[in-house]
């Protein structure tokens, strides 16, 4: 099972100890300008979780996936959030976020 589906299943009947499985021990989550450890972005997930619009998962675009990698795309509001994850012993190991204005796309129509 790909990691996207791992984590789809998760998010069904949310599971924290699940979602902290599926995160290599040394999991580290660049956003912006933040740097959050594993447990830091479990804290911040656990939190999203709960709230029922939270559906990124639902959303997201699964770009490409292999053993290696991933990366997902999907629209936030007036955003495109692209997230890139880095595999180690089939658990994500390195994840980057990247937010950026429809309007600062290339070709910003096909996301409307």
């Amino acid at each position: 099972m790909s990691i996207h589906d791992e984590l789809c299943a998760c998010f069904q009947s949310y599971d924290p100890q699940v979602f902290q499985d599926l995160h290599h021990e040394n999991f580290m989550m660049v956003r912006e300008l933040e740097l959050s450890t594993r447990d830091e972005h479990c804290e911040i997930i656990n939190e999203l979780a709960v709230k029922p619009d939270w559906d990124w998962h639902l959303k997201a675009e699964v770009v490409h996936e292999n053993a290696f990698c991933i990366e997902w795309r999907w629209r936030d509001r007036d955003e495109i959030v692209t997230n890139v994850g880095l595999k180690k012993n089939g658990k994500l190991w390195r994840s980057i976020i990247s937010r950026i204005p429809i309007s600062d796309t290339p070709n910003p129509h096909i996301y409307r």
